[in-house]
């Protein structure tokens, strides 16, 4: 989102109540809508894919993070969301292809930043590897798979790192370099929450034919 944007803010109980700009709901901290999607490979043990946030954000340059993510525009529905995965993935979906598993609230204040969303989270099964997305380096800087068995023992505090392989983009951005690293929890967005191992866990549950899941 580009911060001049303007984006719908609402009350506590979600609510509509007004129109303003990205920049000044994240400076007032009033409440808004996000998306949120996490694709998760079916293949093997599974995987869930984490985008590599691009150097240039403002909050958490290099952190991974949500495969996509992003706010409503004003007046866009909860189905416009899939925009932020063909914006950041170069992956056309239609809406009917997620599995939704509810909304989650993030809260947090970053320096001058405050957070304050309801975000809207979806399931999305793809065999692709990283390297088959066109990941568009304006917004991200790479793409990795982690292991959902490996991320729950990451979550849960059972180990301090586990692999991680994918793709990030060279250093002029032009070109895909695969990549195998360790990373830890360090490495991932922080949240007040035990937001990623949720994650790992309904992709878990899904991989084992439950369909029935929530965030």
């Amino acid at each position: 989102m580009k911060e001049e944007e303007l984006i719908d803010i609402y009350d506590e109980n979600l609510r509509k109540i007004g129109v303003i700009s990205g920049y000044a709901a994240h400076k007032t901290g009033a409440w808004h809508r996000c998306f949120h999607c996490w694709i998760i490979r079916p293949v093997d043990q599974g995987y869930v894919l984490f985008q590599k946030r691009g150097y240039a954000k403002k909050l958490f340059p290099g952190l991974l993070d949500i495969t996509a993510a992003g706010h409503y525009i004003s007046g866009e529905t909860i189905k416009d969301g899939v925009r932020e995965i063909r914006e950041e993935l170069g992956l056309d979906v239609k809406f009917e292809d997620l599995i939704p598993m509810g909304i989650k609230i993030e809260i947090a204040k970053v320096n001058d930043v405050i957070n304050r969303e309801f975000c809207d989270v979806f399931l999305l099964p793809k065999k692709e590897a990283p390297y088959e997305y066109h990941i568009n380096p304006l917004e991200v800087n790479g793409l990795v798979q982690i292991g959902i068995e490996d991320g729950i023992r990451l979550f849960s505090g059972e180990v301090n790192e586990v692999k991680a392989e994918g793709i990030e983009l060279s250093e002029d951005t032009k070109t895909k370099e695969q990549v195998t690293m360790k990373v830890g929890i360090k490495d991932f967005v922080p949240r007040i929450d035990p937001y990623y191992y949720k994650v790992f866990i309904m992709a878990k549950l899904y991989m084992s034919g439950e369909r029935h899941i929530s965030i």
